[in-house]
């Protein structure tokens, strides 16, 4: 068995334990696993979160997305040079799909290549969608796998080489309503998280950004889609106004970084409305419209303004103080979070 082999093994071993709610191994006890020799990019392989709704066999929904996923899983993609005892920005990713398929290439592994070459750690979230008539896709289930992965990633951020306070979230259309709801529902009490061993530890997100997002649950600028998978045909009042994330925003909700095409098939309002309720609670957000781009882009390149996003994501974590040099980022929260102003490109 090779180093790398050794340390994804390790590491395996930690997630199981902590989500079967046994004690996880002490992180010095990782710290004797060496990164590949070789110092490249890796990934790890799909780890379960603890979270397994039905024996449904996950399957090919289209080139690049997936249906059917029963289990909410995680898969971590290092940088190169990566070490334990690094303290490096994790991103956590949503792909988007309706809450019935994840676009888990275009919105998901390729979003943690990018956040790699960038010295993050990407991690992508498979959490439990169906495109059949059962319960899965409808709330809190989405939810509680989001909040899971985000405790998981916290609770082992020093195995990891990863910072506690560095941990964001990245959401894509639906993914994009998921990430939205972990950053402002993540101090929410939901009793099917009572006998959950992770449920002391923060949830909260240090950054939020949502590309191409589903906001709002209000009938007529959602997406009647998503609205119908999340809430159910009939949801009650509380309920559509719980996951209208821009009615939940509170002035300890994270910065946020908002992405959408005037033209995109899902109403530009929704980005609209996050940036206002931000911007009513002193929180900073940047939204970046353009003119064209349409939907489900990704970080694909097709010829239209949208095509520039990835750049101005780049730029917007620079800012906030995320992308800084991992040696230099040892504890605590980076200088620039939070204190950025909100800006807007159009």
């Amino acid at each position: 068995m090779n180093k790398k082999q050794i340390l994804l093994s390790a590491l395996f071993l930690t997630f199981a334990c902590a989500s079967a709610g046994a004690a996880p191994p002490e992180p010095s006890a990782l710290g004797a696993f060496c990164p590949p020799s070789e110092g490249k990019a890796f990934h790890s392989g799909w780890i379960s979160l603890g979270l397994k709704a039905a024996d449904l066999k996950e399957k090919q929904a289209s080139a690049g997305h997936i249906t059917d996923v029963g289990e909410a899983q995680i898969q971590l993609h290092f940088p190169a040079g990566w070490s334990p005892q690094d303290r490096r920005t994790a991103l956590c990713i949503f792909p988007g799909g309706g809450y019935a398929i994840q676009a888990i290439e275009k919105e998901g592994s390729r979003i943690a290549g990018w956040a790699a070459e960038h010295g993050m750690v990407g991690v992508v979230v498979k959490y439990r969608v169906s495109g059949t008539g059962n319960a899965l896709g409808k709330f809190p289930g989405p939810l509680l796998d989001a909040r899971q992965a985000l405790r998981t990633v916290r609770k082992n951020a020093s195995s990891l080489g990863i910072a506690p306070l560095r941990i964001g979230v990245m959401g894509f259309s639906a993914g994009g309503h998921l990430a939205a709801m972990a950053s402002t529902l993540w101090n929410r009490t939901l009793p099917e998280e009572a006998e959950n061993p992770l449920k002391n530890i923060s949830a909260r997100p240090d950054f939020s950004m949502f590309i191409y997002p589903v906001i709002t649950m209000a009938p007529h600028t959602t997406h009647g889609g998503t609205r119908n998978k999340i809430l159910g045909a009939h949801p009650s009042p509380a309920l559509e106004e719980m996951c209208s994330a821009e009615r939940q925003v509170t002035e300890q909700a994270p910065p946020v970084f908002l992405v959408h095409a005037l033209d995109d098939g899902v109403s530009c309002a929704n980005s609209r409305l996050m940036e206002q309720a931000c911007r009513e609670k002193g929180v900073p957000a940047s939204l970046n419209f353009y003119p064209t781009g349409g939907h489900g882009y990704g970080m694909e390149k097709r010829g239209h303004p949208t095509d520039q996003w990835p750049e101005a994501a780049e730029q917007w974590l620079r800012e906030q103080g995320f992308l800084s040099s991992p040696s230099s980022a040892r504890g605590g929260a980076p200088s620039g979070a939070g204190t950025s102003s909100g800006t807007r490109r159009e």
